[in-house]
């Protein structure tokens, strides 16, 4: 994980990780006991496929399981629907992979990453230190960026990054871009406009994802171009888009980190509830 606990955790000093940063595996089962300590309903591998109604009405979730009325929807649908692409020559291979599960794999093998963020920079990590032969192709301004509020690698990350660039088991290509992939090797054009061919088993593209705003949209939900990629329009201040009793919150929106992703749901579904005792009242 890139946060601290003080970062995700569901009520201060209550997540209590092994190292500095919690694991995977300590992070959910921290969620995880908080719904059964809080006997919460979590319906899992029940997959939303629409949702319609208004304010007035109420609204209809369906699933592929079932279907619910609801006076009040919250989206916390993520960004990782739509993995960004290269579109470069190759890249429906079957070699090519746009999310990163595990290094073990690709021991001894030839692996790229293509990406500039923190995901790019922990597979190529984790991959390198677990024995595969790794280039990790990043742009220079995503490089040499050492700002956190743009978008920079996490010390942390970086800092055994470059231990394993130093003993000379990861190499990193400043590069332009992807020219082409193929079955067993990759061409890249570098910064300087050189083009670099290496050997090649496995590919991981690794620059961002876009979350599926479909089911918003069908609401009648607005949308705007924000910092990085399309977000919906929402009231700052309640979370609340142009369709009344449609909420949003989290990593699609303009407070994309995992902080706020966390902090904004604390304060915002207390609103909505006030909004709820207000409606019954009335």
């Amino acid at each position: 994980m890139f946060s601290t606990p003080n970062e995700v955790e569901m009520h201060e000093g209550t997540l209590k990780p092994v190292r500095e940063k919690p694991t995977r595996e300590e992070l959910l089962s921290h969620y995880i006991h908080f719904v059964l300590d809080h006997d919460l309903r979590v319906n899992t591998a029940e997959e939303v496929v629409d949702v319609a109604g208004n304010d007035n009405d109420g609204f209809i979730v369906r699933t592929d399981r079932d279907q619910y009325r609801a006076s009040r929807v919250l989206f916390a649908i993520g960004a990782m629907a739509k993995p960004r692409r290269l579109n470069a020559p190759g890249e429906e291979f079957a070699k090519v992979h746009h999310h990163f599960v595990e290094p073990y794999p690709y021991v001894r093998k030839d692996a790229l990453v293509v990406g500039g963020g923190n995901s790019a920079a922990e597979a190529a990590l984790f991959l390198s230190e677990e024995g595969a032969r790794t280039t990790m192709a990043i742009w220079r301004e995503d490089w040499e960026n050492r700002d956190p509020k743009a978008g920079a690698m996490k010390h942390w990350v970086r800092n055994p990054l470059e231990q394993e660039i130093a003993a000379g088991r990861l190499r990193v290509v400043l590069y332009k871009e992807i020219d082409e992939i193929t079955e067993h090797e990759v061409t890249i054009k570098t910064e300087t406009g050189e083009s670099l061919t290496i050997p090649n088993h496995v590919v991981f593209v690794l620059v961002g994802s876009d979350a599926d705003l479909t089911l918003l949209k069908k609401l009648g939900v607005k949308t705007e171009q924000g910092k990085l990629t399309e977000v919906p329009v929402y009231d700052p201040e309640t979370f609340e888009t142009n369709v009344r009793g449609i909420y949003v919150v989290g990593h699609f929106t303009n407070a994309r980190h995992i902080k706020p992703a966390i902090d904004v749901p604390r304060r915002i579904v207390p609103l909505i509830a006030k909004s709820l005792r207000a409606a019954v009242s009335r």
